[in-house]
């Protein structure tokens, strides 16, 4: 009896220990029938955060979402996305009609004042659509998956009776609030969430439209009494409204919507050394200076070990992952080899020289031709750069994306070693520093080869990585125009679990995303925007940032944002491009225009994903290529 008593005690107080570290700073709502409601989600004036109010029945136990013209059934709540799917209306008249319910409110309308926007992960088929709908950015040809569906389910049967249909998938800025649907448009729409493909219909989820959440901040005040032991009322500086700020030690945790303890050793590894060090500190307080030199010594002969002992460590790892997630084995390089391939690194092999590092033209005994970057000696920042690099790269290869081949960590300064691209960037191209000028067919694909690059960081490696210096400058070309994304030295991995990684704002003036300038948290947009500048770039050969235009057009975004409201959109385009160019080429160019400026959006949650913009970029390619065969 007694152990047990003595077992209870231990797991109560752990238990009040584990409820200690998780202290609420926010009220959740009741659940609604069986279905919990997550904070910041309200049901009611009292519990949640009343910017994010929904409904809930409470004699069926049903959740509903109410939009600008609408209410929408939930079906489905996922508090670690921070998402809700609700579901959309059904057809007229028992589906003998090609024509959803909405369509007398116009579809689904969102608040775009509210923090909540339709997710990318929709697939929207628009469906009895007019021949308008034709000339837009849509997918509207014959194989298009909304005829898979019309074929295939008997809900849409009777639309097979309108043969115009459309596919899309969702993130740009005319979509992000709204689902249109009209008369003289397209009549009726159904969205799959997140749908694979590759499965035939009978296989498809439920139609809904997933909608997520912004994360909340932390919950309002009036006075202390609204805040727990965890949190203090404090002004928040905008709007003249307080909050629970989380107390020293804790951080606020936006989706289980509580001031969590910190972990003071996440990240750092040094946690044993630092109480190491306090107790040696403390036995040698009294000891003379023949002990404590004597220490000083051992301490740092360990150092010295442990830095071999990692160097090594680090090369043995760096090779395993090079050769399992490469194309080509990749190998850790010596510095004798190094220092052959490049003439021990003589001035006549530099490239280029950065803020972190020089690059070199390197020759192997085999003959590959190399590009080594170095970090600059004693630089510190430098090296950092290089080792991140190496991490970031050691798991992609894409052709979008130059290629590591290997690294070197056996000399003073980390080295990356890179397949050779010969022909310069596209900033000198667009610059006229190299022979012959690039073609609307040219900049077409140089476009596409970059977006896939960084539509494979954002969505096929694993965590997903933000390039975060994304620039005409680390455009590279090859022989034949293919691009290629250079230099990863400021890319960061994303968490897993979260929507953004914090950092302070690095990157280029004319490129960087505003919204991260201002808050520090970068996310895939950040290089959404500034894939959106190089846009312009393309269609304009202007500079991003050029101090001989006026005053007011230095920045080009700003500049190609004004024309664009002018209703002047070829007015930027470059002259040489507009020369000779056909009817169809001028509405391409304002076609990858207007993509650039969406790509421009202030608010990131207007901005397309990069898969989104690759498809488009794909779509006005194929408008192109399909005319000029046509033309043949």
């Amino acid at each position: 009896m007694a152990s047990k008593s003595t077992f209870a005690i231990m797991l109560t107080v752990a238990l009040v220990l584990m409820c200690a570290g998780l202290a609420t700073s926010a009220t959740r709502c009741p659940d609604c029938g069986s279905t919990q409601v997550p904070y910041p989600l309200s049901t009611g004036p009292s519990c949640g955060d009343q910017s994010y109010r929904i409904r809930c029945d409470v004699s069926e136990g049903d959740l509903y979402f109410n939009s600008l013209n609408n209410t929408y059934p939930i079906s489905s709540i996922s508090q670690a996305t921070q998402r809700f799917v609700i579901q959309p209306p059904s057809f007229l008249n028992n589906n003998s009609t090609c024509v959803t319910a909405d369509i007398s409110s116009q579809g689904l309308q969102l608040n775009s004042t509210l923090p909540f926007n339709i997710t990318s992960g929709n697939t929207i088929l628009y469906l009895n659509c007019s021949e308008s709908l034709l000339r837009s950015p849509l997918n509207c040809t014959s194989t298009s998956l909304c005829h898979t569906y019309i074929n295939n389910s008997a809900e849409a049967s009777a639309c097979g009776r309108a043969p115009i249909c459309c596919t899309f998938r969702t993130g740009g800025s005319s979509t992000m609030y709204s689902i249109r649907v009209r008369d003289g448009g397209c009549q009726a729409y159904r969205s799959f969430p997140n749908l694979d493909y590759s499965l035939p219909v009978s296989r498809w989820p439920a139609a809904g439209v997933e909608i997520q959440w912004v994360s909340p901040p932390e919950p309002l005040c009036g006075n202390q009494a609204d805040c727990d032991s965890s949190s203090t009322c404090m002004p928040s500086g905008t709007g003249g409204v307080s909050r629970c700020y989380c107390n020293r030690g804790r951080h606020w945790d936006a989706i289980d919507g509580v001031c969590a303890l910190d972990d003071t050793c996440e990240n750092r590894g040094d946690c044993d050394d630092s109480k190491r060090t306090a107790l040696i500190a403390g036995l040698t307080s009294g000891l003379g200076a023949t002990l404590v030199a004597a220490l000083i010594g051992l301490l740092l002969y360990r150092r010295h070990r442990r830095h071999k002992e990692a160097q090594a460590r680090l090369a043995r790892e760096r090779e395993e992952i090079l050769n399992a997630g490469s194309g080509k084995n990749a190998k850790v390089f010596t510095g004798k080899e190094i220092k052959k391939a490049t003439h021990n690194f003589s001035k006549d092999r530099l490239l280029g020289t950065g803020g972190f590092g020089e690059v070199y033209k390197g020759i192997l005994e085999d003959s590959t031709v190399v590009a080594v970057k170095c970090a600059k000696l004693g630089n510190t920042k430098g090296t950092d750069q290089v080792l991140n690099e190496v991490r970031i790269l050691c798991q992609v290869n894409h052709r979008g994306l130059v290629r590591l081949l290997g690294c070197c960590v056996e000399l003073e300064q980390p080295l990356l070693v890179y397949e050779y691209i010969s022909n310069g960037t596209l900033l000198e191209h667009l610059k006229g520093q190299h022979n012959g000028d690039l073609t609307w067919n040219h900049r077409l694909n140089i476009a596409r080869d970059t977006a896939e690059g960084l539509a494979y960081l954002h969505f096929s490696a694993v965590p997903p990585i933000y390039h975060r210096d994304v620039k005409s400058s680390n455009i590279l070309l090859d022989e034949k125009l293919n691009a290629k994304v250079a230099d990863f030295g400021l890319s960061r991995l994303a968490e897993a679990d979260l929507s953004h990684v914090t950092t302070c704002a690095q990157g280029t003036l004319g490129y960087l995303d505003p919204e991260y300038y201002r808050n520090y948290q970068l996310t895939d947009k950040s290089d959404v925007y500034s894939f959106g500048v190089v846009l312009l770039e393309l269609l304009t050969s202007e500079k991003a940032i050029d101090f001989n235009r006026p005053p007011d057009d230095v920045n080009l975004a700003i500049y190609v944002k004004r024309v664009v409201e002018e209703e002047r959109m070829l007015d930027a385009v470059d002259p040489k491009l507009k020369s000779g160019a056909s009817k169809l080429e001028l509405e391409t160019m304002k076609a990858l225009g207007f993509l650039a400026v969406s790509c421009l959006e202030e608010r990131r949650q207007d901005r397309p994903s990069m898969k989104e913009v690759t498809e488009e970029i794909e779509y006005i390619i194929s408008i192109a290529t399909h005319k000029s065969t046509e033309d043949q």
